[in-house]
């Protein structure tokens, strides 16, 4: 930014000297400025007595105001120096020094005299336009705020100072506290971080901890994930905080870093927990057999949390499913039969195990169990929907019969592939089953189409799709699922859209629909449509990635790029696949705000003298 302060004594050469001989006029200021302290001096008083007479000769001259202003305030007469500031301004409103000095004028009579507190505030921004990188000025403007309960503009203030000053921590501390009673995220996530960056009190660790859990809370995993590791960092003995990092990142399924982080949290404190964890990880990385000997241990020993002896035995039956040992899984749950909260669950692996060993009739028996106990349980529900006579023993030598429980039992193997994201055996265990009988269920013909897509098979999961839309053409999953699949591909877009909308119709509160919907509504080019369903779409939805995404494209065709900025960085906030990308699209519209904002500065007119700047400006 350029220089925008006036050159001592250039105003002298202005056409307005004609009153005066210049070379007078030179002389007398140059006699004043060496009587100020600031110049060196040691007679203020008598240099205030020059530049009132030098004000009769050029009456227009902001320079000889402001000296004049200078030299009373040197004087301890601040009341008496605010008129030739603030003439000092009205004359050259872009002028830095003169705003500078006014603002801060005001700023110290503001502490005795309340009443000048909004125009210290007023003044002091507009200062900090014209100097953003002088620290005075943020301070004295974040004090005033506060004093104003401004805690919004007390807020930029402290953060801008910050900034400006990384290791002031008194200005991060004021920063963190307004944020926090805003309810501004960004500005605490800043403040917060900053204030543990190098080495943090034990107030800050504190402060740490408690976003960390916030941003869990609130779904914002990839920020939580940072706070945890900077707490792991100051406190690397504390195993729960490793523990934590591994849960965000296996529910953000990398499990290879999740085996890491509890791996050192093992190291430190071993729990059933980690145990129970790392057994989650091993699993999604298709390492069953580790994980079904960690659980195999775990389940020996006792475990107090029932959640977690739960969620062990279960995955301890999905492991041995897994590993075709059908077998080794039913005499172990005949011994340990599991609570009731879970029997439902347990029954299936049964049914499961039995059909796998072709063990019809305790199949049979144990499917009957498990329709008349468990009828919600959508293994049991597609079993209830068999002919009845499938079900009965003296009629199972039929082909039919045997074909239909085998292709129940591999579309429940299917189901648990896809929880562990093995996609390829998800597939395999689809594809036989179809051999064996017409699809029943077109929950399984959605789970196919994501399998397919998931291994890059757009055609076949399109195909799959187009089959469920056949058997249920009101299907609202369906519907959505076919329509934004055609909308990805750029294909039927009117009838991509068509499909969302009747989704969207039958589930107006499902945030994944109505993006979609505003989706189709963006590649139809109805904007305005678009932006307005998909702010619907981030009220149902506020923690979906996708959602923020999309609106900042809505927002960016209309030009609306600070806001398109907003909703992209809540986006990251999150973990996603493609999150480079959008960090890289981000940074460049950053830069291009940037030089938008320092053209507006540059091509400004002159403010007024009560003029207040945009936040654009003073960011």
């Amino acid at each position: 930014m350029p220089d925008l302060r006036l050159p001592l004594l250039a105003v002298f050469l202005a056409a307005n000297l004609a009153s005066a001989p210049v070379e007078d006029v030179r002389a007398m200021m140059l006699q004043a400025r060496a009587l100020q302290l600031r110049g060196g001096g040691s007679d203020p008083a008598a240099a205030v007595a020059i530049y009132k007479r030098v004000a009769t000769l050029v009456p227009e001259s902001a320079e000889v105001h402001l000296r004049l202003s200078e030299a009373l305030q040197e004087t301890e007469d601040g009341q008496a120096a605010v008129a030739p500031a603030r003439r000092a301004v009205a004359l050259a409103p872009r002028n830095a020094e003169a705003r500078a000095h006014l603002g801060l004028l005001l700023y110290q009579l503001s502490l005795k005299d309340e009443a000048l507190s909004k125009e210290a505030a007023r003044e002091l921004r507009a200062a900090a336009v014209l100097l953003p990188q002088d620290p005075e000025l943020w301070a004295r403007l974040g004090e005033v705020s506060e004093r104003l309960k401004d805690g919004e503009g007390a807020l930029r203030a402290w953060l801008r100072l910050g900034r400006l000053r990384p290791g002031f921590q008194g200005a991060w501390e004021r920063a963190a506290i307004h944020a926090r009673a805003l309810q501004n995220y960004e500005g605490r996530r800043e403040s917060v971080l900053a204030l543990n960056a190098r080495n943090p009190e034990e107030r800050h660790l504190r402060m740490l901890e408690e976003l960390a859990r916030d941003q869990i809370q609130a779904g914002y995993l990839a920020h939580a994930e940072e706070s945890f590791l900077l707490l792991a960092r100051h406190l690397p003995q504390e195993a729960g905080l490793w523990e934590n990092v591994a849960l965000v990142r296996i529910q953000t399924s990398r499990f290879d870093e999740a085996l890491d982080s509890l791996g050192k949290a093992e190291a430190l404190k071993p729990t059933p927990r980690t145990t129970f964890n790392s057994a989650r990880a091993l699993m999604n990385l298709g390492r069953f057999r580790e994980a079904e000997t960690r659980l195999a241990g775990l389940l020996a020993g006792t475990i107090q949390d029932d959640l977690i002896a739960d969620g062990s035995l279960a995955l301890y039956a999905e492991a041995l499913l897994l590993e075709g040992k059908g077998g080794p899984l039913l005499a172990y749950l005949k011994e340990h039969p599991g609570r009731e909260q879970v029997a439902g669950e347990l029954q299936v692996f049964t049914c499961q195990a039995l059909i796998s060993r072709n063990d019809w009739k305790s199949a049979l028996a144990a499917l009957k169990v498990g329709i008349a106990r468990f009828p919600k349980v959508p293994f049991f529900q597609q079993a209830a929907e068999l002919p009845p006579e499938y079900l009965e023993y003296r009629f199972f030598s039929r082909k039919e019969a045997r074909s239909a429980l085998e292709q129940l039992h591999l579309e429940g193997m299917a189901a648990i592939w896809s929880e562990f994201r093995r996609w390829d055996k998800c597939l395999e265990a689809l594809e036989r089953a179809r051999t064996l009988g017409p699809v029943r269920n077109v929950d399984i013909l959605i789970m196919q189409s994501s399998a397919y897509e998931q291994v890059g098979r757009t055609e076949d999961s399109l195909r799959v799709l187009r089959e469920a839309q056949k058997a249920n053409p009101g299907n609202p999953m369906v519907q959505n699922n076919l329509g934004y699949l055609l909308l990805e591909q750029g294909r039927e877009l009117e009838e991509a859209a068509a499909l969302i909308e009747a989704s969207a119709k039958a589930t107006p509160d499902n945030g994944n629909v109505v993006d979609s919907l505003g989706w189709a509504q963006f590649k139809l080019g109805r904007i305005a449509e678009a932006e307005a369903t998909l702010r619907k779409a981030a009220e149902l939805s506020p923690f979906s990635p996708e959602v923020r995404k999309h609106l900042g494209e809505v927002l960016v065709k209309q030009g609306k790029l600070a806001e398109a900025a907003e909703q992209w960085e809540r986006a990251l906030a999150f973990v996603f696949p493609d999150r480079p990308a959008l960090e890289k699209r981000l940074g460049e519209l950053r830069i291009l705000l940037a030089r938008e904002s320092a053209r507006k500065v540059g091509e400004a007119q002159e403010p007024a003298p009560d003029a207040t700047p945009d936040d654009d400006d003073e960011e």
